[in-house]
């Protein structure tokens, strides 16, 4: 979308017009666009989580708790 406002013809004057012709080229996607949005998914949030988890696991550590692996504690180091 941003390769195409750039080229657009004449300069974007206001926010008002920003939002139309953003608008403009999202209304007028083609279905493969879509297609490869949506099937991009989830490797997208699979990179956000393991980002998340890669910047928690710096700071906070996780320890197991009592006799049974499915009880976990939470532990900030920075406290």
């Amino acid at each position: 979308m941003g390769r195409q406002l750039r080229v657009q013809r004449p300069p974007i004057r206001n926010i008002s017009d920003l939002r139309d012709r953003c608008l403009n080229i999202w209304d007028n996607l083609s279905p493969v666009i879509y297609q490869g949005l949506v099937a991009s998914m989830p490797r997208r949030v699979e990179a956000v989580l393991r980002a998340k988890v890669k910047e928690h696991l710096e700071h906070d550590l996780w320890i197991p708790k009592g006799k049974s692996k499915g009880f976990w504690v939470f532990v900030n180091s920075l406290e």
